[in-house]
């Protein structure tokens, strides 16, 4: 009798422990979703950075001059449009590495 319940017991625990593992819930998934798209807005990010880096190395190259101002580089052509900076922060203009940064 014991040797019965004993197997039993353990068929019923391993058909549990095959069966298919639960599905993410909705909010994990949701979490994972929002920290890749981060990550791509911040890949995105530096990336403009790095075009206005350059547009504005070049404006210096080309002036010799550094621009007081992005607007004055977007004067110039030598970017189309200015994009938007972070809520809260300010494109500025670090003249002594000659790179965008941000405030």
């Amino acid at each position: 009798m014991p040797r019965i319940l004993f197997l039993t017991c353990a068929v019923l625990w391993l058909c549990n422990g095959c069966g298919k593992s639960p599905s993410p819930s909705p909010s994990a998934s949701g979490a994972t979703n929002a920290a890749a798209s981060a990550l791509a807005s911040e890949a995105e990010f530096a990336n403009v950075l790095a075009e206005l880096t350059q547009a504005l190395r070049k404006f210096s190259v080309e002036k010799r001059q550094v621009p007081a101002s992005l607007n004055e580089m977007v004067a110039a052509g030598y970017i189309k449009n200015l994009p938007q900076a972070p809520p809260g922060k300010a494109f500025g203009i670090d003249s002594k590495n000659l790179q965008v940064i941000v405030r």
